[in-house]
């Protein structure tokens, strides 16, 4: 089902809730959902010159399982403590492996980890490359032996889980302070912080959803550069530079792909094993940027450099793509300078994330039927954010997705009535600094005065000829459980206005029929029942209609009995034995020798707008044919070619947008006889376009309406 059918879902369902009789309505449930969990998965390496025992210290912002080497150290559900454990370390490279669960109900997001052991101490930092840490929000399994505990950091780039990549990232910092807690007051605190990932690049941990920042993230990890072996994350796969003055103006070069925001660079220089920091160290060298790669501009520099083990360059936030680091002063001539990794930083956020929520069940075992969502929060300009859902019985087996939506109040497209209720957020940006904000959403639904335990259908024929008046036949099976309420309506979406054939409709008494609420308007048919279907049925319900594009997905919708909230009519499974076809509710058409625009006329062809309630507006009306989501725009000329009105553009489907006898009134054509500034216009013809954007011309039918008094 597309966008614009979904659009045609939530108009019906206001449109049958107008039948109902205020004070009579069953209440909806309403949950807030204003908290939204996450769970990371860290990978951190230390290296001890031989075995010996120690201990773990950490504390984290959620629930943690900690491992050491794939065996389970410890797990601990409480944010506010720290805990120690026990360990044993073995000589050379120890994989540490931590899971947090992030419950949404704290700021503190991430965590922190100290290992001590003989004279040696990690703090865990994500700016530290010589015990490096990386994160991933793939889910992985949280239990003692999983294989991700044990990878080593060179398998990294290669880790797949069922055939999927796992994409591992170095960790940024988090919002967890390490000086909050009175365990770790015995650090050295200047370059400690806490680490944290953040799944589907979106940041749940400041009140809402937002993009995550790239504050404290290297963007240059694992870009493209003349010398991959700068940006692979490990400071022991070097780059050698040339001895002496050979190495002035030496250069290298890192394309981060796009531009960021960037205000720093870290040159990191490869541990030494026999010589000296010093000895592998840089003496100086200039740092230039470049958003195009052609025209570069000198940021920063730093010369007679005496911290061998690292450096960093600071400059003005420079939007910036392409990074080049070039030589400027030389070491010794017995030196060989070796840069371990440069490190690229910035601010702002990420262009685009996802964020997929928990089954939801919110806190009830019972099946429910859903209604409106709401979000609250923000999109700025040149932002985005589209919904999704889906549903299940079991939190595990889900049904297909909703269409994304960008609307603020959506109705799922999803079946019921079901349990456990799911949403994804899909954000991007088009600024480098800021993005969209999710703060909460808010979930209508239903447990009690259910229509049925399950609705399903199909349409026949599937292929019929375009703009011909064709009969279907839609089969409807209904089944009920125990205190199901019955069905009280049924609602069709139709691509013409339907004609109902009462007497040939089978599986219900014909007088089950309240043909006094039984309708159709443009693009539906709603069929009422009294008394409600309440036992198991099999229904065949004959009408006809017309195809007006390539193809159309009958919809049904069922409503209980005093009940707004319907619950989508899913289509039967297998194959017809009538046609030996699959079942489906998607007819399709056969031709498309139909034109795009047509009927083009006002209704009344004069009208009155003197406020007495009798012709006070028109509606030029027309059909639409073999377009979805066609631009349409009406303009209104006076009868010197004077632009006097221009009705409100709207992306319409094929069908008909003219008035028929009890349909809707809102219409894209109505016209109330003023100008584009209010005034009420003079007596007279006025002339009419209907335009239909189309690439690469425009449908265009003229027509002239008269205004009187």
């Amino acid at each position: 089902m597309g966008i614009t059918q979904a659009k045609s879902l939530k108009w019906l369902v206001a449109r049958v809730a107008l039948l109902m009789l205020p004070g009579h309505l069953a209440a909806q449930e309403r949950t807030t959902i204003s908290t939204f969990p996450a769970t990371s998965y860290y990978l951190g390496y230390a290296e001890f010159a031989a075995k010996t025992d120690g201990e773990i210290r950490i504390a984290a912002g959620g629930k943690y399982a900690l491992y050491l080497n794939g065996d389970l150290v410890g797990t601990d559900d409480d944010p506010t403590t720290v805990e120690t454990w026990e360990a044993s370390f073995k000589r050379r490279a120890n994989i540490i492996a931590v899971a947090v669960e992030y419950s949404g109900t704290r700021p503190e997001y991430g965590f922190f980890l100290v290992i001590d052991a003989e004279d040696v101490q990690f703090v865990s930092s994500p700016t530290d490359r010589i015990t490096p840490w990386f994160w991933t929000g793939f889910p992985l399994p949280n239990e003692e032996g999983a294989d991700w505990t044990e990878i080593k950091q060179n398998k990294l780039a290669q880790h797949e889980e069922d055939g999927l990549e796992v994409r591992w990232l170095p960790s940024q910092a988090g919002s967890l302070d390490p000086s909050d807690f009175a365990e770790f007051a015995d650090l050295d605190q200047t370059r400690a912080q806490s680490l944290a990932g953040f799944p589907g690049d979106i940041d749940p941990s400041r009140g809402g959803l937002q993009l995550r920042s790239l504050e404290g993230e290297n963007l240059a990890f694992n870009t493209f550069s003349d010398e991959p072996k700068l940006v692979d994350g490990n400071v022991n796969t070097p780059v050698t530079f040339r001895k002496g003055v050979s190495a002035l103006l030496q250069r290298v070069e890192i394309d981060m792909g796009r531009l960021f925001p960037v205000n720093r660079v870290r040159v990191l220089t490869q541990p030494p094993s026999r010589l000296t920091w010093e000895e592998h160290s840089l003496r100086g060298y200039s740092i230039l940027v470049s958003k195009d790669g052609v025209s570069f501009l000198d940021v920063a520099a730093r010369n007679q450099i005496a911290e061998f083990q690292e450096t960093a360059v600071l400059f003005p936030t420079t939007p910036t793509r392409f990074v080049r680091l070039v030589v400027t002063e030389f070491a010794n001539r017995n030196s060989n300078p070796r840069v371990g990794e440069i490190e690229v930083f910035g601010e702002g956020v990420v262009e685009q994330g996802t964020y997929l929520s928990p089954p939801l069940d919110f806190g009830l075992e019972d099946n429910k039927d859903f209604g409106r969502v709401r979000w609250y929060g923000d999109v700025p300009p040149r932002a985005e954010m589209d919904l999704r859902f889906r549903s299940g019985s079991d939190g595990e087996a889900w049904s297909d997705w909703s269409p994304w939506s960008r609307e603020r109040e959506i109705l799922p497209n999803v079946p019921e009535p079901r349990r456990f209720f799911q949403y994804q957020v899909r954000m991007a940006t088009g600024e480098l600094a800021s993005g969209p904000r999710l703060d909460s959403l808010g979930v209508s639904f239903n447990t009690g005065n259910l229509a049925a335990a399950e609705a399903l259908a199909a349409v026949v024929p599937l292929e019929v000829p375009i703009g011909v008046d064709t009969t279907f036949t839609y089969s409807l099976v209904l089944r009920f459980g125990n205190g199901d309420a019955g069905v009280s309506r049924l609602a069709i979406l139709t691509p013409w206005p339907a004609r109902l054939d009462v007497d040939g409709i089978e599986g219900v008494d014909r007088a089950a029929i309240d043909a006094a609420n039984t309708y159709a308007t443009n693009d539906s048919l709603i069929i009422a029942f009294d008394p409600p279907i309440g036992a198991d049925a099999d229904l065949l319900i004959p009408f006809t209609t017309r195809m007006l594009a390539a193809t159309h997905n009958f919809q049904g919708l069922v409503f209980a009995p005093e009940s707004t909230s319907p619950f989508l009519v899913q289509p039967l499974e297998g194959v017809d034995p009538d046609t030996e076809r699959e079942y489906s509710l998607t007819a399709v058409t056969t031709d498309f020798k139909l034109p795009i625009l047509a009927d083009v006329e006002a209704h009344p062809k004069v009208f009155t707008p003197n406020s007495d309630g009798i012709n006070d507006a028109v509606v030029l009306g027309f059909t639409l044919a073999r377009v979805k989501g066609g631009r349409v725009d009406i303009e209104l000329y006076d009868l010197g070619g004077r632009l006097v009105r221009t009705l409100p553009g709207q992306s319409l489907d094929a069908g008909l947008y003219a008035p028929i006898e009890g349909g809707r009134r809102s219409l894209p054509g109505r016209w109330d006889g003023r100008s584009d500034s209010g005034e009420l216009l003079p007596p007279g013809l006025y002339l009419y376009r209907v335009i239909v954007d189309l690439d690469p011309d425009d449908e265009i039918v003229t027509g002239v309406v008269g205004l009187a008094y």
